[in-house]
């Protein structure tokens, strides 16, 4: 059961200021406090983290992407961090310095962790020390890398991760390897080097919440869609002028006015491209809704979930990596849902997992199409801790995905505070696999 039962890797923010990330072991039978209490390795940043992304394993010579490859390889991992520094001349009693906006700022950073292949098991990995650590301009809210990959591509394609600020921004960073200043040295080292942000024009663009790649297209150039917490959604554009290895340029092409409640801007908290519907967008908001969108025409929402079924805010959505028109959605109100497109009336399946749902992340290897384990979806549940989810239906090979009853396979409540999110790592083999 070696894809049912990995090692975790898990991370929620603990006391205010720092965050703390653990490995769980979940492989046979264990205790009730074994189940609860035990980790193997722990990290902890100095600010707040917000989002957690790891990637495809990078072989160490040539940075190539590949995680069945027998050279020696790491996973990259980057934590986005947030911190809001409240002010010393902040007054309560005074309205002009008691709100956020006029009394505190907010900072942030980027952490890049290459976690290397462990020799002999999983239980020997290790977070290590930062690699690269960048300041940012504001503080880290979510953060993708892109994971679609040019089937025509012969050159090596740096990793782009974007990340979405408390400012607004977006910006992009590619995974760099290092040039070694000393010839004596074998040691590999890495970075992440800015390429590419959104220009500074709007002041009313409130905080970018979320973001997400749109790993589904055949063309030449790359999209991203942003979501914000005045309301609105964007789309923006990433074009490489014939060389995926340059510098892209990062171009805001739509705006649109998404959500709204009593008549006031609602957070839109996430957002994604689907799988398998061309031109279709998901966001969520904190209107207990979630919009479908055609992105030729945004007037009017193609198809809307409102609080008949979300009894919360809508939280996170998945677009399966895989499998044309599935998709997972997490609410506040504690349950995750999947969604066929083609038939909206209602849900696949809805599974509790036992507190608001902040992050989802299905199994690594649906991103090569293998069929083993991609009914698996990681989640990280905010007090409820994380769990992992099983869809038996989505492991078969039919079109058609009935109806069914979802499965929690694992669980992982041993931090002493909120789960705000959870990443898988994959070395290419179940028994060097990790969640």
């Amino acid at each position: 059961h070696a894809c049912c039962w990995l090692l975790g890797l898990l991370f929620s923010e603990s006391d205010p200021g720092e965050t703390t990330l653990r490995r769980h072991h979940t492989a046979g039978k264990m205790s009730t406090q074994e189940e609860k209490g035990g980790w193997f390795d722990a990290l902890t940043t100095p600010l707040n983290a917000c989002s957690l992304e790891t990637y495809f394993p990078i072989t160490r010579d040539d940075g190539i992407n590949s995680s069945s490859s027998d050279k020696p390889s790491d996973v990259p991992l980057v934590v986005g961090c947030y911190q809001l520094n409240e002010s010393s001349q902040s007054d309560p009693e005074d309205p002009d310095t008691a709100s956020s906006s006029a009394g505190s700022s907010r900072c942030g950073e980027l952490r890049l962790h290459m976690i290397p292949t462990p020799s002999t098991s999983k239980t020997e990995m290790q977070f290590g020390d930062a690699a690269c650590v960048l300041q940012m301009e504001s503080g880290v809210l979510d953060g993708k890398w892109k994971r679609r990959r040019k089937n025509n591509q012969t050159a090596v394609e740096i990793p782009l991760f974007a990340s979405a600020c408390a400012s607004g921004s977006i910006h992009i960073h590619g995974l760099e390897k290092n040039m070694p200043t000393d010839s004596t040295t074998d040691t590999t080292s890495w970075s992440l080097n800015h390429l590419a942000s959104t220009e500074d024009g709007r002041s009313d663009t409130g905080l970018c919440l979320a973001l997400a790649w749109n790993d589904y297209l055949n063309e030449s150039e790359d999209q991203i869609v942003s979501s914000y917490s005045n309301g609105e959604v964007a789309i923006h554009q990433v074009s490489y002028h014939g060389d995926t290895n340059k510098a892209p340029k990062l171009e805001e092409t739509h705006r649109w006015n998404a959500h709204t409640l009593f008549g006031c801007p609602s957070e839109v908290w996430t957002c994604s491209f689907l799988r398998g519907a061309e031109n279709v967008l998901l966001s969520g908001a904190d209107d207990c809704s979630m919009k479908i969108w055609d992105i030729r025409q945004t007037q009017r929402p193609v198809h809307k979930v409102g609080d008949r079924e979300f009894e919360a805010g809508v939280t996170a959505i998945s677009s399966h990596p895989s499998l044309d028109n599935i998709f997972a959605v997490g609410s506040y109100d504690e349950h995750v849902r999947l969604y066929d497109y083609r038939k909206m009336a209602e849900p696949l399946s809805k599974v509790p997992v036992g507190g608001g749902v902040w992050r989802m992340k299905w199994h690594p290897s649906t991103w090569s199409g293998e069929s083993s384990c991609r009914g698996k979806l990681l989640v990280a549940a905010m007090h409820g801790g994380c769990r992992i989810v099983n869809f038996p239906s989505l492991d078969g090979g039919v079109e058609e995905y009935t109806a069914e009853e979802a499965d929690v396979l694992s669980e992982f409540t041993a931090h002493e505070s909120m789960a705000y999110g959870a990443d898988w790592i994959s070395f290419g083999s179940p028994e060097l696999e990790a969640a």
